[in-house]
């Protein structure tokens, strides 16, 4: 999941709100600024914690879950193919086209 732009939208919502908010209740500019400027600084902080939580659930991909709820780890084989889909090679294996030492006879 991209969370790249989680605290921008929650900063831009906020900030949305609190400008129509001191509209309607005739702000007078300098108030109306410092108010968006204090809210802007308030959620991007709320929108950065909220980012780091989202984040912490895409961590735990190394691990799947169940129809039922439970964790279930990955095998050998899972991993593997998830390496080969990341262009990684699981160790020990040599890329295609290329001999190992052994098979040069060195």
């Amino acid at each position: 999941m991209n969370t790249k732009k989680v605290p921008l939208l929650i900063m831009l919502l906020a900030g949305a709100v609190a400008c129509i908010v001191t509209y309607i209740n005739h702000y007078n500019l300098h108030d109306m600024l410092v108010v968006l400027l204090t809210v802007l600084i308030i959620f991007l902080i709320v929108g950065l914690i909220a980012k780091k939580i989202f984040d912490k659930f895409e961590i735990s991909s190394d691990k799947e879950v169940d129809d039922e709820g439970e964790v279930v780890e990955k095998t050998g084989d899972e991993e593997s193919e998830q390496a080969e889909a990341d262009g990684e090679l699981p160790e020990g294996e040599v890329p295609a086209g290329e001999e190992t030492e052994q098979e040069q006879g060195v």
